[in-house]
């Protein structure tokens, strides 16, 4: 300590902090505790771990020191009030005292693009004592993507061995395009549910059965036989930021991975309660309005057919009056089960709720055999009778979403004030 104070301090003006290899502060001076208790709100303790991961900038600035102890010299800038500041994060190497570290110095910036320094990174040896010694999970990948070497924290999350595997080879096929640019830029980040890893410490679930209506989502016995308990996915959600480095002489990636498992599942859960009817587990009024403006996409897109069947149980009100809550919530029941088993016998079938009593269906098919759908649906309410209305996309030349509703939505009307329990397929006006 008294060398770096002896060294920084005779520079009037420097802001500047050494951490070592472990990451804890080493010495900082005056001018530094000032600015970083200013804009960074940090308190500077020797011996501590810094920065102490306060909030979400404290996370970037490890990510900075991670590649500096990686030897890549890198940088952010941080806006304070219209004034920008840059901190920038540099390898230290003092091999007589064996003192391995970064240097940190805030500045004022010059230029507000944010381009970081096109120095080459200095090259360092393989030693994976410094992968260790940063706070969060992390690897080194070539630039094909093969992992060369991985952090203990990292280690510790999976099941299986790392060393020697493409980064692709752990993740979902659909974030192989992401992942393989991010490689290819040595910059950049990419989102995937990584597989493999230890789910169970701290693994995040949503129990959504208190918002289920307990008669509406009522099974046969017999159907309870069949079903089977599905096992919770082993995989994480996770978001890779990667970093240029240099290892062993040759370009090379720093990846280091970010746990979005909770936000992505907060996320789902909240887009569900907004698009799915709970009581049911059926698309709502909105979840169905998106479902068919993008079926209506590529129904255009194949130039195919695109039928939507609107239905509604005959006299629901009446039994509601006549027998009360309870009873017409057991017809609801029915008719939700009795339609929800027969469409499963069907591919790319839509449904939804559209209001109380009224349900949809969306299939890729003519309005005719829409038609023939709605009837053999309508034969198996049993002691149910219901209305339906059938409008095909095609025949019918509707321009927008709510013409294509709308012309279902009538139809289904006119079946019901011609006495119910029909299908009247909707003709162009």
């Amino acid at each position: 300590m008294e060398v770096w104070s002896g060294i920084l301090d005779s520079c009037p003006g420097l802001l500047c902090c050494v951490v070592n290899i472990r990451g804890r502060l080493v010495y900082a001076t005056h001018g530094y505790k000032a600015i970083a208790a200013r804009l960074l709100g940090h308190r500077c303790e020797e011996g501590r771990n810094y920065p102490p991961l306060i909030n979400e900038l404290d996370k970037t600035i490890h990510e900075v020191l991670t590649a500096a102890c990686l030897g890549k010299t890198n940088a952010i800038e941080i806006s304070e009030k219209g004034r920008v500041w840059n901190l920038t994060a540099s390898p230290l190497r003092i091999t007589s005292k064996k003192i391995e570290g970064v240097v940190i110095r805030i500045m004022r910036s010059e230029n507000a693009d944010g381009n970081e320094s096109r120095n080459s990174p200095p090259i360092i040896r393989t030693n994976p004592e410094i992968l260790n010694s940063v706070p969060f999970r992390a690897c080194i990948v070539d630039s094909n993507g093969v992992i060369i070497s991985a952090n203990k924290f990292l280690l510790h999350g999976f099941n299986t061995a790392l060393t020697g595997r493409k980064i692709t080879d752990i993740a979902e096929p659909e974030a192989e395009s992401d992942l393989n640019d991010a490689i290819a830029n040595r910059s950049g980040k990419a989102d995937c549910r990584m597989y493999e890893v230890n789910t169970k410490e701290n693994f995040y679930t949503f129990d959504d059965s208190i918002y289920h209506d307990e008669e509406l989502n009522t099974k046969d016995s017999k159907d309870e036989a069949q079903d089977t308990k599905k096992d919770i996915p082993e995989f994480r959600h996770v978001r890779l930021h990667a970093s240029p480095i240099q290892w062993d002489d040759k370009d090379a990636v720093m990846l280091t991975f970010e746990d979005v498992t909770e936000y992505t599942r907060t996320h789902e859960q909240l887009r569900k309660l907004l698009t799915f009817e709970p009581s049911t587990g059926l698309l709502n009024r909105r979840g169905m309005q998106h479902v068919i403006l993008r079926k209506i996409g590529e129904s255009i897109m194949t130039a195919g057919h695109l039928s939507l069947i609107m239905m509604c149980i005959d006299n629901f009100k009446s039994i509601n009056k006549a027998k009360g809550y309870m009873s017409g919530n057991r017809v609801l029941r029915d008719f939700v089960y009795a339609m929800k088993k027969f469409l499963a016998e069907y591919n790319n079938i839509s449904m939804g709720r559209w209001s109380g009593d009224e349900f949809m269906i969306l299939a890729h098919c003519s309005g005719a055999y829409g038609v023939v759908i709605a009837d053999e649906l309508r034969t198996r309410m049993q002691d149910i009778s219901v209305s339906a209305g059938v409008a095909d996309l095609t025949d019918g030349g509707y321009v927008s979403v709510n013409e294509f509703v709308g012309a279902a939505y009538d139809a289904m009307t006119d079946a019901k004030d011609k006495g119910g329990n029909q299908t009247i397929l909707a003709r162009r006006k």
